[in-house]
């Protein structure tokens, strides 16, 4: 089996937990102002692509933490022989007929949480529909936005498929969500992925702060607002399809952009969770992989001919992300592991499963963490 691996820097507020110990069950409900809402995103492939990753994004729109978080997918309306969903963490996800699963930290209120899931091309035809919802330990104050429903998609076109990841900021030492203080300087980072099945030259990338948040350092490569809050920045870099990535250096098929200094105003709200951060991607031409690789470290030559690089799934294109704020005066870097059981693993990255020459291909980094956790029996002993 032809397996490619790479270390890629890959970062974003994604996290797998323990729930319980033996099958899912429904949580029990208890009284509790939490209202958790799912969308569904990435879930179109381009034509000759071997798979890609999609992503269950959950917002806690609510007061209070939310533990005892499940989120199941519902693959009956789904044809696996055309596009499969493999288990998305063996550990922290199981498969009961045609419903995966999959336990997930506690969701702090106004945290962004990402769980990742592989969309693997298995044949030809028409995928049919993916279906996911979200539930957990407390009655839900807003049950209508608990699930989500997308095609599932196999395009027609090729082109290049980016998909953009940005983390909730600030995170800490152990990749999860912390906290900052006003008066304080933090930092984003954000991350780029080309899924698709062409190359991309250049990309630009757009970003909004949330209010009581500046740029602090200003990069050579952006261009910013009077207010400091947006910016768009142009990076003269190539991605060649994750497909044709063997992870022996240049040319990538991902990029890290690190980092961009951000300030909180001394008169910010706190503690609170200022939320409003987008950042977005776009390509500027699509070329063919062995441009890439020779202008991967250069500048666009004249004479380079390419054309507008047509994004084949546009709804991963965008992430979006919150400032964590501790009240004046508490400190920030907080955001401890507040999950049930035991850590068995803290990946730097987060595992992204994809067909690649008929083997798998994984995806690690050093900031976007997968929190593996065994049930309560197989915790180790003291």
């Amino acid at each position: 089996m032809n397996v490619r691996t790479r270390a890629l820097a890959f970062a974003g507020a994604a996290a797998v937990g323990l729930v319980a110990t033996g099958a899912f069950a429904a949580p029990a409900l208890a009284a509790g102002p939490t209202d958790l809402a799912l969308t569904l995103s990435g879930t179109t492939l381009a034509a000759t692509t071997s798979g890609k990753v999609a992503t269950a994004t959950v917002t806690n729109k609510g007061a209070e933490t939310a533990d005892e978080v499940v989120i199941t997918f519902d693959l009956s309306g789904l044809d696996t022989s055309v596009v499969e969903v493999p288990l998305p963490d063996a550990d922290a996800c199981e498969q009961t007929g045609s419903k995966i699963a999959c336990g997930v930290i506690p969701v702090k209120p106004g945290e962004n949480l990402d769980l990742v899931f592989a969309l693997v091309r298995k044949g030809d035809g028409t995928p049919g529909k993916l279906t996911a919802t979200v539930s957990h330990g407390a009655d839900d104050a807003v049950s209508t936005n608990d699930s989500a429903t997308a095609t599932v998609t196999v395009s027609e076109s090729t082109g290049p498929d980016l998909t953009t990841v940005a983390p909730d900021v600030p995170l800490n030492e152990e990749g999860l969500t912390g906290t900052v203080a006003p008066g304080e300087e933090t930092e984003l980072f954000y991350y780029v992925i080309n899924f698709g099945d062409e190359a991309v030259q250049g990309l630009k990338v757009k970003l909004n702060l949330p209010e009581h948040v500046t740029f602090v350092e200003k990069r050579k490569d952006c261009e910013y607002a009077a207010d400091n809050r947006s910016a768009v920045c142009t990076f003269d870099v190539g991605l060649i399809p994750a497909d044709e990535d063997t992870g022996e250096g240049a040319p990538y098929s991902a990029i890290q952009i690190d980092v961009h200094v951000l300030k909180v105003a001394d008169d910010a709200p706190a503690p609170a969770v200022l939320d409003g951060g987008v950042v977005s991607a776009e390509g500027i031409k699509t070329v063919e992989t062995p441009e890439v690789a020779r202008l991967a470290s250069a500048a666009l030559p004249e004479g380079v001919k390419g054309v507008s690089a047509k994004d084949i799934d546009e709804s991963d294109n965008t992430d979006e992300f919150s400032v964590h704020l501790a009240k004046a005066g508490g400190g920030g870097g907080g955001g401890e592991l507040p999950v049930t059981g035991v850590q068995a693993g803290l990946i730097g990255g987060v595992g992204l499963v994809v067909v690649a020459g008929g083997g798998a291909m994984l995806l690690m980094s050093r900031r976007r963490r997968v929190v593996l956790a065994v049930p309560d029996d197989e915790k180790p002993t003291a």
